[in-house]
């Protein structure tokens, strides 16, 4: 059994699926191949927040950040990008709260970006009940819209539901050049000729990686052990900013159909989290979280924990690479975002890769693909939890 298509994407996250619609709009033929469910591992875990680079100050990954927010907005009123139109913003904007001690951190410097209208002050009674009058300290609303990322890929799926496909139960994948240029992807008996291939599977790169003999091409894992609340009264999505130059925790918020809201937690809680077990965590976060949020309600609280592998690029000894990164070695082109709010621009990226290697659409036949399963989009931390502490 065999069929053809301009570029196969392996990897069903934000990242390949925006790329598919890239691709698609683009006048290319363009499918993506998915182990297990889409958005499974990376993407699933992510906060949903579009960073507008207030928070990496000074960092490379500004310049590209500064405008996601506009352009992800854009895509949710279903203007212009992946139609997004379904899916419903958590939050219009983040906050960011800076006690007394922390205005003169790192991450103060949020207040420079005030003239640019990124970042504006709030005031006493704009403060959400965590935060109380008595509670000394600055609030500010950054420009930051939080999506639903399983709606997001329930979307993308929808939209192309015919060019979106599971692999056989195995999982395995396999990669051969061929002498025009192209590759051939194997997934049980079915073999794909492709003009180009992409590699957007997140942890599962260094695997298709090697697989393709690419093991030049270096990755790296920065692990994340991220907190989760039941039982709060209301939601919230805001970075507590302390004296280190990375939020001391960053949360966002998601009902509960069984009533309240759960509370996802990362920043350096998550990052310092990754050497301790469930519970030492846990019983970190508890005082912490009272501290920096003093009007919160914990008294009807469970906890749990989650672990996530960031994978990226290697070569950065260990740090966030600047941006989204593309590196492309014959007919394979192996991508990062990075961040989930870089989607696009790794897109975007990958898309000038392509261009510039002249690839043209060209004969294909998607037929076959109908054989194979349809993934699910994958349930998020908080609904995978077994036991609340």
């Amino acid at each position: 059994m065999g069929t053809r298509a301009d570029v196969v994407i392996l990897g069903g996250g934000i990242a390949g699926l925006w790329l598919l619609d890239s691709l698609v709009r683009a006048g290319f033929s363009a499918v993506v191949l998915n182990k297990g469910d889409l958005g499974q591992g990376q993407s699933i875990a992510a906060q949903g927040i579009i960073h507008g680079g207030v928070k990496f100050v000074g960092e490379t990954a500004v310049a590209d950040l500064a405008p996601m927010p506009d352009l992800w907005r854009a895509s949710l009123a279903g203007k212009s990008g992946p139609d997004l139109s379904m899916v419903k913003p958590l939050a219009d904007n983040m906050h960011m709260w800076l006690p007394p001690q922390s205005v003169d951190s790192g991450l103060a410097m949020a207040v420079r970006n005030l003239a640019r209208g990124t970042v504006r002050d709030c005031a006493i009674d704009e403060r959400p009940s965590v935060l109380p009058p008595t509670a000394e300290g600055r609030l500010l609303e950054v420009d930051e819209v939080v999506i639903d990322v399983p709606q997001a890929l329930a979307a993308l799926q929808d939209r192309y539901r015919d060019r979106i496909f599971g692999l056989p139960d195995s999982g395995d994948v396999g990669l051969a050049a061929r002498d025009d240029g192209g590759a051939d992807i194997t997934a049980g008996d079915m073999t794909i000729q492709a003009q180009r291939v992409v590699l957007t599977a997140g942890a599962g790169n260094e695997t298709l990686l090697s697989q393709a003999g690419l093991n030049q091409i270096a990755c790296q894992r920065r692990p994340l052990h991220q907190v989760m609340v039941r039982g709060m009264g209301q939601p919230i999505f805001m970075h507590c900013i302390g004296m280190n130059p990375k939020p001391l925790a960053t949360i966002t918020s998601y009902t509960d159909p069984e009533g309240g809201y759960f509370w996802y937690i990362g920043g350096l809680l998550a990052e310092q989290g990754v050497a301790q077990s469930p519970g030492q965590l846990i019983a970190k976060a508890k005082p912490e979280l009272a501290r920096l949020l003093p009007g919160a309600d914990f008294s009807q609280a469970a906890w749990a924990t989650h672990a996530v592998e960031r994978a990226e690029p290697g070569g950065y000894g260990g740090s966030r690479p600047g941006s989204a990164v593309a590196k492309a070695h014959g007919a394979v082109i192996v991508g990062w975002p990075t961040k989930l709010a870089l989607a696009p621009v790794l897109a975007e990226k990958i898309m000038g890769i392509l261009n510039g290697g002249h690839l043209k659409p060209g004969p294909h036949d998607l037929s076959a693909l109908s054989a194979l399963p349809v993934p699910r989009v994958a349930r998020p931390p908080w609904e995978m939890v077994q036991t609340w502490i």
